[in-house]
């Protein structure tokens, strides 16, 4: 019964991750920038994760030092300042769907970024993932399609921009480890987001940004949303799934999401992809499949070794 609990876990989180950039896409049409909805949004969802973060704080006796504290400041600015707002940033110029897979592919840039910035082992078979990954990743970009005009090029604008938020949310992952092992999650995400948020407010009141302006009833709803859903009860019910399953298992959500992602576009959008972004996507979530194997298989022989 408990393994069921863990499936229906992994598919409700990846039901509310999935609409985060369906979200987005209409808080982008309702003419806000990438930093007032992110920081409303985060701030919404640090404060719904505070209570977690105070509870494994309480029952493991946990002291963070001022150290930790600029990690987590790194942490947030990676993750919440630029990597989120890039990938909002481009829903302004392309589909919720392409932003959604080429978040999802960051489970195979972690791969070479965990082997580069926390020196990890590194598996030769996950080169073959990386690099039908990269095959996705090019047909999504279309370079050989000879489209010109204004759509092209916010296409390309769009997929360049969702590809560096990718590689952001890569890199918080990586360097989070450390801190996840040592705090948990809930404490590692809960802070991080706080300060990533600060220094969004910061950076808004320097340059001017608007930051309640331009708000109105339908986006203060959505804003609402995807802080309690998509950030609060998405990360409740993947701690759910990591309790009842495993790590490696949980992050099944990621390959369930680009899945998710499109049906959930034609239901609530009314808008199909793309034949090279369904290409595309699928190529990438077979790589992701592959490195999702691979690490199943290592975590197993880790555990035979460790006994």
């Amino acid at each position: 019964m408990s393994k069921y609990k863990g499936y229906i876990f992994i598919f409700l989180t990846a039901l509310c991750f999935s609409t985060q950039e369906i979200s987005g896409k209409y808080l982008a049409m309702d003419k806000l920038n990438a930093y007032q909805i992110n920081s409303v949004a985060f701030l919404i969802g640090a404060t719904i994760l505070l209570p977690f973060a105070i509870s494994d704080m309480r029952k493991f006796h946990i002291k963070l030092k001022t150290k930790d504290w600029l990690y987590f400041l790194l942490l947030g600015v990676i993750q919440v300042s630029v990597g989120m707002s890039l990938l909002q940033e481009a829903l302004v110029f392309t589909t919720p769907a392409i932003v959604a897979i080429l978040v999802c592919s960051n489970a195979i840039m972690t791969v070479p970024l965990a082997r580069i910035v926390n020196k990890e082992q590194f598996d030769p078979r996950s080169w073959i993932a990386i690099i039908i990954a990269a095959i996705g990743i090019i047909v999504i970009f279309n370079p050989f399609a000879g489209a010109a005009g204004k759509d092209a090029e916010q296409h390309l604008i769009g997929v360049t921009l969702a590809l560096l938020g990718a590689i952001s949310i890569a890199l918080f992952n990586v360097l989070a480890t450390k801190t996840i092992k040592k705090y948990g999650k809930a404490v590692t995400n809960s802070f991080s987001f706080y300060l990533g948020v600060l220094v969004m407010f910061i950076f808004m009141l320097i340059f001017h940004i608007p930051i309640i302006k331009g708000i109105n009833g339908h986006s203060f709803a959505l804003l609402v949303y995807v802080g309690v859903v998509v950030k609060g009860l998405g990360f409740f019910f993947f701690l759910g799934a990591m309790k009842e399953t495993s790590a490696i298992t949980a992050t099944s959500v990621f390959y369930i999401k680009p899945i998710l992602v499109p049906i959930l576009m034609l239901l609530i959008m009314g808008e199909m992809i793309t034949t090279n972004v369904l290409i595309g996507t699928i190529i990438i979530i077979i790589a992701s499949l592959i490195i999702f194997q691979i690490k199943r298989i290592n975590a197993r022989q880790n555990s035979i070794s460790a006994h």
